[in-house]
């Protein structure tokens, strides 16, 4: 590897993917580990196994025993193919700059850090690319798989990637910025993710820029030029599809999103693990979850603000995923709560079929005039034995000035709520009102307060208020469950997932 002078202000993620690589393990690991140790400090390896079963995942593992004070750790998850093992390995990173490449270095290590040094210095996909004149093909495919491959580029550039001439390397990078715009809406699982990813960028306005690189072929490479090469271009239907939609979001507003920004996000941020509210709803979450089966599996809060309250579940930071429609609650999420976090409405969720097990909806369906969408991409995401989790505002007689302040479309009771689960095709396993206690104050508080209502009620604080508020949350965590609670001002329920087929789409997360 060339020298070169390292940029310590950009930190580096760096995914490789692996399926089967028993063989050709010993040859490179070393390699990578030596190339994250020259980047800048809080920089990451992450060696994504796809569900292999030749002992890959236990070369990688010795790999990491030998070098335990290297940043590099493994990921595991079921085979599902190379984007599916890309995109989750990118979402566990928080980096500045994020990139991907494949294990046999067909792009030497000198050249991909000439594609992330392109991605460090603006906003843009940058891509290996092995059609410019300044490439150099070290070592060439056999004559049918090239003529394949120029022939699928050329397939792609008449429909989906005009202008990239090579869509196919496997050397990628962008800032972790860029990621959060395209990531959500590449919905590939298999050797179309590359393609697909250009594809978006491209319609979410994201510049793609091709850098040359010497490339070399391997011939131990996994992509069987049949099977996969016709699988690639059938779905070139579906990458059209995923870049309309990347280009629609582009241009839309996403809803909900401006009740929680400006000074609103700011306060929410200030608060979210300090005070007493969202310390409270976080530990009658957490109950209900251990109530209701368990606190295991993979868990995505939907809508989670600053992730303040995921952070307090006690789940394994990599088996969560924040989702949230504001831009500064999701980098605060990510920064100041170490959450994997991405920007996304509630509808639709840049997450696949059947990938998590639970889903959080905490103080969100109210925000929507209908919840139909977000309770069916909840349905779609969850596995056949996922639970959701939803805490809304109860009793339309505590409706106030603050309701309108904090964006409410309405208060529920239990039979609306019902109704509109069963809707979507689920069926509650718990539902009770909490925070009894609060009911009459705020009641009283509302009908006689005369204007000036805080904007997110996040005033009434201090020692002998938070000392009360968590003792009385205490005795309502042990009846949760156990005792349906008539009254509260808010209602907590437990659902399990529909059980109707769900249509195939979004990005796999880990298991």
């Amino acid at each position: 590897m060339t020298s070169r002078t390292v940029d310590r202000r950009r930190s580096l993620g760096l995914v490789v993917p692996v399926f089967e690589e028993q063989a050709r393990f010993g040859d490179y690991g070393e390699q990578l580990v030596a190339f994250i140790r020259t980047q800048a400090a809080g920089s990451h390896l992450v060696f994504v196994d796809d569900g292999s079963d030749d002992g890959t995942a236990a070369l990688v593992e010795a790999l990491l025993e030998k070098h335990d004070d290297a940043p590099v750790r493994l990921l595991r998850r079921p085979h599902l193919g190379k984007g599916a093992a890309v995109a989750a390995g990118v979402l566990t990173l928080h980096c500045d700059d994020v990139a991907f490449c494949d294990l046999d270095l067909s792009t030497p290590l000198e050249d991909l850090q000439r594609v992330i040094d392109v991605a460090g210095a603006a906003q843009v996909l940058a891509i290996g690319s092995r059609d410019l004149s300044g490439s150099t093909l070290v070592r060439r495919e056999s004559r049918l798989r090239e003529t394949l491959g120029r022939s699928y580029n050329r397939l792609l550039q008449a429909t989906v990637t005009p202008g990239v001439v090579d869509t196919q390397c496997g050397a990628k990078a962008a800032s972790r910025e860029v990621w959060d715009r395209l990531l959500p809406h590449c919905r590939q699982q298999g050797f179309a993710w590359d393609a697909e990813l250009v594809a978006v960028a491209l319609a979410s306005g994201v510049g793609v820029r091709e850098v040359p690189i010497a490339w070399r072929h391997d011939d131990r490479s996994k992509i069987r030029v049949g099977r996969d090469g016709l699988a690639m271009v059938t779905e070139t239907g579906r990458i059209w599809a995923s870049a309309r939609r990347a280009a629609a979001s582009a241009s839309a507003v996403t809803p909900a999103a401006g009740v929680f920004e400006g000074q609103h996000a700011e306060e929410l941020i200030d608060a979210d693990r300090t005070h007493w509210w969202f310390r409270s709803k976080a530990a009658l979450v957490a109950t209900a979850l251990v109530r209701t089966g368990g606190a295991s599996g993979f868990l995505a809060d939907v809508g989670a603000g600053a992730g303040g309250v995921t952070a307090m579940l006690g789940w394994e930071v990599d088996r969560v995923v924040v989702l949230e429609a504001g831009e500064t609650l999701v980098h605060h999420a990510r920064h100041g709560n170490g959450m994997p976090a991405l920007r996304s409405a509630v509808a639709p969720l840049p997450l696949a079929d059947s990938s998590v097990d639970v889903v959080c909806l905490l103080d969100v369906i109210e925000h929507l005039p209908d919840p139909a969408d977000a309770l069916a991409e909840a349905g779609r995401i969850l596995r056949p034995d996922g639970r959701l989790v939803i805490n809304v505002p109860a009793h339309a007689w505590l409706w106030s000035s603050a309701d309108v302040h904090l964006g409410h479309h309405r208060r529920y009771d239990r039979r609306l709520l019902r109704r509109h689960l069963a809707g979507a095709g689920f069926e509650p396993v718990l539902v009770s009102h909490v925070f009894a206690w609060l009911v009459p104050p705020v009641w009283v508080e509302r009908r006689f307060r005369g204007g000036g209502e805080p904007a997110l009620g996040l005033d009434r604080s201090g020692f002998l208020i938070d000392r009360a508020a968590m003792v009385l949350t205490t005795v309502e965590r042990l009846l949760l469950g156990r005792v349906s609670v008539p009254v509260g001002t808010s209602l907590l329920c437990v659902a399990v997932r529909p059980t109707r087929p769900p249509s195939p789409r979004g990005t796999p997360l880990p298991r």
